[in-house]
């Protein structure tokens, strides 16, 4: 496997970069699409169920709830995009199209991020910065998870 490997990068013209990328994503095809998304959703429900449970010393705290549920419904939408689009490009063998749906993956979330903070800061009467920085922290969070589950197909193929 590791001859495959490195007969792959010498032959790809994108190099190193292009190679891992095919071999981290690949396999996520191999896992199921329920077991691959469920840490994501588990954030998700623990990140809500706490915010319920924790509403009043968050406000207390000068975090707005509101936005912190908002934000994690709309930030757990943006991974199951994400998720989608790294499904079908686990199903190419294309690594360049593999690289080209992990970066529209980014972007789209990264623009679509920016352009709800802005809506945010422009519709709201008073920006509540604390819980703009805690979704912030939420986006590492899901962005974490995500490549970490992708690594993991992409060892479990490997393997």
């Amino acid at each position: 496997m590791q001859r495959y490997a490195q007969d792959y990068i010498a032959s790809t013209e994108i190099g190193f970069h292009s190679a891992c990328c095919r071999f981290a994503f690949w396999n996520i095809e191999y896992m199921s699409g329920l077991k691959a998304f469920l840490p994501s959703f588990f954030l998700f429900l623990l990140l809500n169920g706490l915010f319920v449970l924790f509403q009043r010393m968050l406000t207390g705290y000068g975090f707005s709830t509101q936005v912190l549920l908002w934000g994690n419904v709309f930030l757990f939408g943006l991974s199951i995009i994400s998720f989608l689009l790294q499904q079908k490009a686990a199903k190419s063998t294309s690594p360049q199209l593999i690289v080209r749906y992990f970066y529209i993956s980014f972007l789209v979330k990264l623009i679509l991020v920016a352009v709800v903070a802005l809506i945010y800061a422009k519709a709201a009467t008073k920006v509540n910065k604390a819980s703009v920085i805690a979704c912030m922290v939420f986006y590492m969070l899901y962005t974490f998870i995500e490549i970490s589950m992708l690594l993991k197909a992409g060892k479990q193929k490997n393997a």
